[in-house]
């Protein structure tokens, strides 16, 4: 194991872990290191293979429980959180030494869950094992949005990207397992869904862009009108989501707030506003949108919005209903194309 930590080592502390979260009578024994027998109180007990790896990533995991014809905990160091995502969707038990737990057996029933730690407490901090800045955002957008396959190149011509960052996000995101790639390296598939909410991990509506909270005083009918005005925006949050709650605040990228403001004659208001003028992470927001259609009374006005992608992780961390609403998108980019 890594920095000098033994198989043996890791599995006494990963067993730490299942027994604190045992119930009064319970125990846990490893029976060496190939098997963890859980014994009941009534003296029913379940034999589950273990599996110890010194670590695992999540693109690995498919191949490990190949292997496997019964259910098993997989015993290691430290298991991400995506890592553990795919084991418990694979019907896997798992427990790390930082006290990531999931144990789950139908005979006799025991369900055991806990948290550990979030982060590798061995692993030093690295660059690029994470979503945030404009770059990411870029070739999120892209491997959402762009049809596949796709060459790391041709994502990096399409994202205006230099090669080498691409090259970068895409392998962090091959490692957790949210794309995979052909014998030729082009990019063949797109966990999409997943891959949104990680970003959105990375990502917060109001602290990644810049926030102007602002007042129409005569209330969002008659701000939709006026937008026309403006030299470019894209609406997001509600406007832009799937139609199941009413827009009550009408959020807008653009790319000179102060300008907007004053052409569409709304006031600086902290307290009450109903117009978010944002200033972008980046102009990605402006590529790829939408038009809908919002009705004022008997007409109906034609809106610009962000492509569904942008309104999900835009959505995720809104106010109010806003995360449901994401949801609800999510589902809806899973049907037909053009569907959302």
């Amino acid at each position: 194991m890594r920095n000098g930590s033994s198989a043996g080592t890791v599995l006494r502390k990963a067993l730490e872990g299942v027994r604190r979260r045992l119930p009064p009578g319970w125990t846990a024994e490893g029976r060496g290191e190939a098997t963890l027998r859980l014994s009941g109180p009534d003296q029913r007990r379940a034999d589950l293979p273990i599996i110890v790896r010194r670590g695992l990533v999540p693109r690995d995991v498919p191949a490990l429980l190949a292997r496997t014809e019964s259910p098993v905990v997989v015993v290691a160091s430290y298991l991400g959180e995506r890592t553990r995502e795919l084991l418990s969707q694979s019907g896997a038990s798992y427990a790390d030494a930082t006290g990531n737990v999931r144990v789950v057996v139908s005979s006799p029933a025991i369900f055991l869950e806990g948290v550990g730690a979030q982060r590798d407490p061995e692993r030093a901090p690295r660059p690029l094992h994470s979503l945030r800045g404009a770059a990411a955002g870029r070739v999120v957008r892209g491997l959402v949005e762009l049809g596949l396959p796709l060459g790391v190149r041709e994502l990096a011509a399409a994202a205006a990207t230099p090669l080498g960052t691409v090259s970068r996000v895409v392998s962090f995101l091959e490692t957790e397992a949210l794309l995979a790639r052909d014998d030729k390296k082009r990019i063949v598939s797109v966990e999409a869904m997943a891959l949104l909410s990680r970003w959105a991990k990375d990502y917060d509506l109001t602290k990644t862009n810049e926030l102007f909270k602002l007042l129409e005083p005569r209330g969002l009918p008659a701000l939709w009108p006026k937008l026309n005005q403006l030299p470019r925006y894209a609406a997001t949050g509600s406007t832009a989501g799937p139609g199941i709650a009413p827009t009550r605040i009408a959020m807008l990228y653009v790319d000179d707030a102060e300008a907007a403001a004053r052409s569409l004659e709304l006031v600086p208001a902290e307290a009450g506003a109903n117009v978010w003028l944002l200033r972008p992470y980046d102009d990605v927001v402006f590529e790829r949108t939408r038009r809908r259609t919002v009705t004022v009374g008997e007409t109906a006005v034609e809106v610009v919005t962000v492509s569904a992608a942008q309104a999900v992780v835009d959505l995720l961390s809104s106010p109010g209903r806003g995360p449901q609403e994401a949801e609800a998108l999510m589902e809806k980019m899973k049907g037909p194309p053009n569907a959302a």
